[in-house]
């Protein structure tokens, strides 16, 4: 036995060195798997305290623009200027009016009004000296922003805004407030980072707005995907020890039953073979049958099990974000990511199989009207109302996407354009039955729906569909009766207002050089004095003669040249003034383009004509849409033209949907009202009386009135019998190059 048990150990010695070093290196794998799954989860901590951090920076930034904002508003409010001029009834006012008013804030404190030499307005209201931080100073020594801090974890934002003396740059005084900083961060914005019940203040002083952040405590929103790989990590590492641990064992055991002893069963059977090889020797009796494998395959199966079960419900949580992402957060339709994906599928599956393909596009008619006049919550629910009713009456194969504001597409296949069209009106139905009168809409809603399909790869390209069907909406909603349209090449000529590629050239040459640019000129006529001016028309002569407005707008907006064709009209119009065609005490109107009027230097391309301003009168004419649409950015530079001495025109007044409730707010001079609202004095009496009352409100407020269009005696008597302060049209004076007096009716 001595002999066979030195031929044992040599086995066992390895065994021990073949154990002992793969247990190290996997305990070095174990170790090093753990230590950079730690590193991971600290930087995500890092990175997601980092992200809160800069939430609460942009917040705090935008609570103050937001607040800076609201005190602008209060401060052009016109019962502020009130209280300035008399302030006999101010405690009612401030204790009344305005808490009661929506310029005040759930969140406010405090709000004071101020003379312009600092000293409050009138003494602070008795009901707010029992509340320390609703005190407003009774004398402002500086108007910084500061934030007043207190021991109970509050911040209160203290800051003013000057009040200014109405058409003037005079501060009569200064609007005060004082604010809870911590409910107004937290009212206005939203987070995706920062844990809100976290967020406190700390320290007992006043500090600037900008040290604000270093006296702040919050914590970020811990992300429950990383705790919860977290978990599954240490859950792993755990196991994995575990494992390592009965798998040793497991060796061991196999090792000596399943090697040693079966080597020393073998080997003292040997022995006895060679000191006894005539002997009869039966085999050894012993089974090795090595149970424990199976189960350690039972232990694996069932760690990769959980393992499997983790990957699952990963996958479905990925799926779960993956749907929110292409649904849109209003209607719970697909939104535009989700089309984008969808189209594209169509257009790569088109293009191995062609099949009948129609892409169906809804609009609101008048939506942003309605949106400015009800307000966006009625607008939000009017989008949601109809993107209900359009899903429940499409195919179930068939869904809407939401792809703008109050646009809807729908993409069919396998469907004749017959049916595509009972589909479309089925949806259409659907939105007229809709009930939108709940909502307090006194108007009928109406939807234009454009069409436009494909049946194979021979006759048009695929990619142009949504084009096509955008062309064919836009026809729809020219149209009373007709609200769905499909496309057709005529509609395509119709928009693209064919010209030939000489023409092209010229205008297109024409507005970068100003080469044949030729102003014409109509005069407008003032039924008070007989004095008129003239509105400057574009012209540009071309080989086969003049070219006009109808050619050359439609290719402008094509090739997106609207700013440019404005240059060269402002260019061609001063020239036309500076070379003194045009008698004194006269003037011309200068028509814009809505992007001219957002350019930043719009203000710097009419300098040149400050030095013409006192003998000539110079209107600049703006579209109604335009001018609505943009109107707080237009207030501020149209109004520092008219200090110049620029008379500002709102033009095509009564095209639009909302002009009157903006009436007041417009910073204009001169109301032109739309040919079709002068042509209307001819309808019925209800219309014509509309037209009337109308035009005597516009006159009422102090705007001059020119009304357009005026082709007839009859019409110029109906006109002045209107109220029209100016008239123009073709029975004054046609357009032309040269300038001609206006010939006036007998």
């Amino acid at each position: 036995m001595k002999k066979n048990s030195k031929l044992i150990q040599p086995i066992q010695f390895y065994f021990a060195l073949f154990l002992s070093v793969g247990i190290a290196i996997l305990a070095g794998i174990v170790w090093s798997f753990y230590t950079e799954s730690k590193h991971i989860q600290q930087t995500v901590e890092h990175q997601t305290k980092q992200e809160a951090l800069h939430e609460l920076v942009n917040a705090i930034d935008q609570t103050i623009k937001h607040t800076e904002t609201q005190l602008r508003a209060i401060a052009e409010w016109d019962e502020v200027h009130q209280q300035y001029h008399d302030p006999s009834y101010y405690f009612y006012w401030h204790d009344e009016r305005l808490k009661e008013s929506s310029y005040y804030q759930p969140y406010y404190d405090a709000l004071e009004l101020y003379h312009k030499n600092g000293k409050l307005l009138m003494p602070a209201s008795p009901d707010q000296n029992a509340i320390p931080h609703a005190k407003m100073p009774i004398k402002l020594k500086e108007l910084e922003t500061v934030v007043h801090l207190s021991p109970n974890k509050e911040a209160h934002l203290e800051t003013y805004y000057p009040v200014y003396e109405r058409g003037s740059d005079s501060v009569m005084g200064y609007v005060g407030v004082s604010l809870d900083l911590k409910a107004a961060i937290l009212l206005q914005n939203q987070f995706f980072y920062l844990d809100k019940s976290s967020l406190y203040m700390t320290g007992n002083q006043t500090v600037p707005i900008k040290e604000l952040v270093s006296y702040i405590q919050f914590s970020p929103i811990s992300n429950p995907v990383n705790n919860y790989l977290w978990e599954l990590i240490q859950k792993f590492i755990i196991e994995l020890i575990i494992i390592l641990a009965v798998v040793s064992l497991l060796l061991i055991f196999i090792f000596n039953n399943a090697i040693r002893s079966p080597l020393e069963v073998l080997s003292n059977y040997l022995l006895k073979l060679k000191e006894a090889p005539q002997e009869k020797h039966t085999p050894p009796e012993k089974h090795f049958l090595i149970k424990e494998y199976e189960e350690l395959k039972n232990t694996i199966h069932q760690y990769h099990s959980q393992l499997q079960q983790a990957h699952l419900e990963l996958d479905q949580q990925n799926l779960i974000v993956w749907e929110q992402a292409r649904r849109d957060a209003l209607t719970n339709v697909y939104n535009r990511r989700a089309f984008d994906e969808a189209w594209s599928d169509v257009i790569r599956s088109f293009k191995e199989t062609s099949i009948p393909t129609a892409f169906v596009l809804f609009d609101c008619d008048f939506f942003k009207a309605l949106n400015d006049t009800y307000g966006h919550e009625v607008g939000d629910e009017v989008i949601r109302l109809s993107a209900k009713s359009i899903q429940q009456a499409l195919p179930m194969e068939c869904p809407p996407y939401r792809i703008g504001g109050d646009e809807f597409a729908v993409i069919i296949q396998h469907r004749s354009l017959q049916e595509i069209t009972m589909i479309t009106q089925f949806c259409l139905d659907a939105l007229r039955n809709t009930s939108f009168t709940s909502l307090g809409i006194k108007e009928k809603l109406t939807f234009s729906v454009g069409i436009s399909s494909i049946a194979n790869q021979e006759n048009d390209c695929i990619t142009h569909l949504p084009r096509q069907a955008d062309i064919a909406m836009y026809k729809a909603k020219q149209s009373h009766q007709t609200k769905i349209q499909v496309y057709n090449q005529a509609l395509e000529d119709q928009s693209s207002s064919l010209v030939s590629k000489q023409m092209i050239n010229t205008i297109v040459n024409s507005i970068h050089t100003g080469e044949n640019i030729q102003m014409h000129f109509q005069p407008i006529v003032s039924i008070e004095t007989g004095n008129w001016y003239y509105e400057s028309l574009l012209r540009i002569k071309g080989t086969d003669g003049l070219i006009y407005p109808g050619e050359i707008f439609s290719l402008i907006e094509r090739r997106r040249l609207e700013v440019e064709m404005d240059h060269q009209v402002i260019l061609a119009t001063l020239s036309a003034l500076e070379s003194g065609i045009l008698p004194e005490n006269s003037g011309l109107s200068i028509n814009i383009s809505g992007k001219t009027l957002l350019q930043p230097d719009l203000v710097s391309l009419f300098e040149p004509f400050n030095k013409l301003l006192t003998k000539y009168k110079i209107v600049i004419e703006v579209t109604e849409n335009i001018l609505i649409d943009h109107i707080d950015y237009a207030q501020n530079v149209l109004n520092e033209l008219r200090d110049k001495g620029f008379l500002i025109a709102l033009d095509d007044f009564g095209s639009g949907y909302s002009s009157i409730r903006y009436l007041a707010h417009m910073p204009v001079d001169i109301i032109k009202f739309d040919m079709t609202m002068t042509q209307a004095l001819n309808s019925d009496s209800k219309t014509k009386q509309i037209i009337i009352s109308t035009a005597d409100m516009v006159r009422r407020s102090g705007f001059d009135l020119v009304m357009e269009g005026i082709e007839t005696e009859e019409m110029y008597e109906q006109a002045k019998a209107a109220g029209a302060t100016h008239l123009q049209g073709y029975l004054l004076g046609k357009p032309m190059a040269e300038i001609q007096p206006p010939k006036m009716p007998n």
